[in-house]
């Protein structure tokens, strides 16, 4: 969650020049209030607006670059004459980040994880009342998801063809990779009265969801795994309902002080997937253990999950 804000922040600074932590600072205490005060119904309504917001901007965004670039094959060839286009590297060696095996093997994973047994997507499937409103939610989000990936591969290929010939980072305009869409944004549509603010609008939007869903599973998952059982077990609705609160609002400042480790890890989406694979390779397993093994313990389970990351944390580090 922490590389989350930090990226859109960093984005955020290119576009309007204020400070990241001062960005980094804003997102965290909305984000934090909303959610406390709200809870899941909040966190719901906020991510269909959010999701509303983050489509309208980055189309709009991509599509005024392509009609800059020229055409479809414009944008096309520059790209291809570059080697950025690959669609049949079959290495079969792990260590190769982009490939075929990579993309399939990793994002098969990748997502059974995040919609299998990921607590931010799982309680969202809780809140509806029949098993096949999950499923069909589900398969909304297949579509939805399908769309938004292809438009961010898109306006990468785009913004390629338009700087092909100037490279932003070695020509210093911008320090990070992260601040390369935000330049283009800036410089197709910055003329524009209220285009920016739309764009920083999309990519907030998108770090409040990820945060606030978060922030809300953190809070639940600790409240009826480690409270209820071990410290109140007797606990009332309301009494519940506070300690959720106060355990929401201290992982959103958890998660601030951690943005500061963040700006250390470099590329954010790289390391937000590394770090999503160390963490969701383990749980996916203790789950997969569970639903194939019922006769394994919970020592079992324990010892596997923790030995699982601490191999994944060294291979990361290796």
């Amino acid at each position: 969650m922490s590389v989350v804000v930090y990226a859109p922040a960093l984005a955020l600074s290119q576009v309007t020049g204020i400070n990241v932590y001062v960005s980094v600072t804003a997102i965290f205490l909305v984000c934090i209030f909303y959610t406390v005060v709200g809870g899941m119904k909040a966190v719901m309504w906020t991510d269909t607006l959010q999701v509303i917001i983050m489509y309208g901007a980055m189309i709009a965004v991509v599509a005024k670059g392509h009609v800059d670039v020229g055409c479809l094959s414009a944008v096309w060839n520059a790209n291809q004459a570059s080697g950025r286009v690959e669609f049949s590297d079959f290495d079969v060696n792990p260590g190769k980040r982009h490939s075929v095996w990579s993309l399939v093997v990793g994002g098969y994973f990748t997502w059974i994880t995040i919609y299998g047994v990921n607590q931010s997507q799982v309680q969202r499937y809780l809140t509806v009342s029949t098993m096949k409103q999950a499923r069909d939610a589900v398969w909304i989000n297949l579509v939805g998801l399908f769309v938004l990936l292809a438009v961010c591969c898109y306006g990468g290929m785009v913004i390629f063809a338009k700087y092909a010939d100037c490279d932003p980072l070695s020509a210093k305009y911008v320090d990070n990779p992260a601040q390369l869409f935000p330049l283009f944004v800036m410089d197709t549509l910055g003329h524009i009265p209220g285009v920016p603010g739309l764009f920083v609008a999309g990519i907030f939007s998108g770090a409040l969801s990820t945060v606030s869903s978060g922030l809300n599973s953190l809070a639940a998952i600790c409240l009826e795994d480690f409270v209820r059982p071990f410290c109140c077990t007797g606990m009332t609705d309301a009494r519940a309902t506070n300690v959720s609160k106060g355990l929401a609002m201290g992982f959103g400042l958890l998660c601030f002080g951690l943005v500061f480790v963040a700006s250390q890890l470099g590329n954010v989406l790289e390391a937000a997937l590394s770090i999503f694979g160390i963490i969701g390779g383990p749980l996916l397993g203790v789950f997969t253990l569970g639903i194939f093994f019922p006769w394994a313990n919970a020592i079992g389970a324990g010892v596997g999950i923790l030995s699982g990351l601490g191999v994944a944390a060294v291979l990361k580090g290796q």
